[in-house]
């Protein structure tokens, strides 16, 4: 593949390698990628992933919603610290290659989650998950 971006992708794949967003459910994180920043709209989003054109979409800051996954607490056990620091090392890994990051989500009560940004080649990357909001 010759993509400008592809080193960026391999380090959002790695940093998000068995990374797990806990809501009342556990779902993966995965790595997401459009070419060109300029086809990109909350319109295309849904589109690409098969949504209804009337699916609710809400918008969230990066910092914010980031914040409870990236906080060590001291009753965390070496797993929820390890956890922690995972999250801490994607969410810099984002901030230093990726400007504009905003927070979609799609969806009221089983949500998905897409935190993109744009890259220095004017792509659009991130991570999308799921999230269970009942």
């Amino acid at each position: 593949m010759n993509n400008p971006d592809q080193k960026l992708i391999e380090q959002l794949e790695l940093a998000t390698k068995d990374l797990l967003w806990l809501s009342e459910t556990e779902y993966p994180m995965q790595v997401v990628y459009w070419q060109d920043e300029n086809n990109f709209t909350q319109e295309t989003l849904l589109q690409q992933h098969n949504y209804s054109p009337d699916t609710k979409i809400t918008t969230k800051e990066f910092a914010a919603f980031f914040t409870a996954a990236t906080k060590q607490e001291t009753w965390h056990n070496e797993a929820e610290q390890a956890q922690v620091k995972k999250y801490q090392a994607l969410v810099n890994l984002m901030t230093e290659n990726l400007t504009n990051i905003k927070v979609y989500l799609l969806g009221e009560i089983e949500i998905v989650a897409y935190i993109l940004g744009t890259t220095q080649h004017k792509a659009i990357a991130g991570v999308t998950t799921q999230i269970v909001a009942t």
